[in-house]
């Protein structure tokens, strides 16, 4: 099993008219786009539906936070590339 813990989901699509982040089309600003991860729930913060979506699919790929749940958020800094991903992903196991 693999349970990810997300924080608030921001960005598009901007489908449901009932929240106000829709209704605004509110994003994180271009200074948010760093990835922190840390086992369990303990992170507070927002999640783009873009990282969400990449965190999600390097899971799947890979061999990335087996038998455990994490939470994920954006933090300010610059979006990390696939491979600063997967290390943050990998350095979950060690922190066992």
């Amino acid at each position: 099993y693999t349970i990810v813990r997300p924080g608030q989901l921001f960005g598009g699509p901007y489908d449901n008219n009932y929240y106000l982040g829709t209704l605004f089309q509110l994003d994180k600003d271009v200074q948010t786009q760093d990835v922190e991860v840390a086992q369990g729930d303990t992170l507070l913060g927002d999640t783009l539906r873009s990282t969400l979506a990449e965190v999600t699919a390097q899971i799947c790929e890979g061999d990335y936070a087996r038998d455990m749940d994490f939470a994920v958020v954006n933090v300010k800094g610059e979006a990390p590339e696939l491979e600063d991903v997967q290390e943050r992903l990998a350095s979950l196991a060690v922190a066992e």
